[in-house]
């Protein structure tokens, strides 16, 4: 029946670093190669409301999928043997799953003054999973809803190629393979491209699969904010 599976599960997009699987992560992942580095930012099972600030001009955007409980973080935490490396954001609203204190990477996203009046929180944690060193800060201007690209973000919590490409570079620097199973618009991917690894990602949404692909046939690479 295994084999059945590997032989349907065509990928979506393919290039000379990426590879994209449009699916659920839970089937899909396992059935890949173990990878140096998880980078992801998955849903927190805190039910984030894509419509609830409301903005004038804003883009209506659907829910997040599997955002309605922790099942999709407790088992994303069972999966940490694929990887030699793991960076979750997030995972401070599910700190009873992970399995060790580990180290933090504060994501400063205001970094002067001016940006206090941008509208959300100042910043985001991610878990890595390190058992020794030291908490991380990693100071990247959050581009909002428009990114450096000149195009507005297409994922409700979409974060920008420079902040991952930070994260790989400073706190990674030989992970050559990286994976990231909640992909949604493909920053990660972008972000391993740019720094010339080979990546992974897989995403349930296809409307997610198709907009990370085109940034990646483009070229679109929002590293500046």
């Amino acid at each position: 029946m295994q084999h059945i599976v590997m032989w349907l599960m065509e990928a979506y997009y393919t290039d000379d670093y990426v590879t994209i699987y449009h699916g659920d992560s839970r089937v899909i992942w396992p059935q890949l190669e173990r990878s140096q580095l998880l980078l992801t930012d998955p849903p927190y099972g805190i039910e984030y409301n894509a419509q609830a600030q409301n903005l004038p001009g804003s883009t209506k955007r659907a829910d997040i999928s599997g955002d309605d409980d922790i099942a999709l973080a407790r088992w994303l935490c069972s999966m940490l043997w694929m990887v030699d490396d793991a960076v979750i954001f997030g995972a401070n609203c599910f700190p009873g799953l992970l399995p060790h204190r580990g180290r933090w990477v504060c994501w400063d996203k205001r970094t002067m003054p001016a940006a206090d009046k941008m509208l959300g929180s100042p910043f985001e944690m991610a878990w890595m999973n390190k058992r020794s060193g030291y908490d991380r800060m990693i100071r990247k201007l959050h581009g909002g809803v428009v990114n450096a690209d000149g195009g507005k973000r297409v994922h409700p919590t979409q974060k920008p190629s420079g902040l991952f490409m930070a994260i790989m570079g400073e706190i990674f620097p030989e992970a050559e393979t990286v994976v990231d199973p909640f992909m949604g618009s493909g920053s990660v991917l972008l972000a391993a491209k740019r720094e010339n690894r080979k990546a992974v990602g897989i995403e349930i949404e296809e409307q997610y699969c198709e907009a990370a692909a085109n940034r990646l046939r483009q070229g679109v690479l929002d590293f500046a904010t």
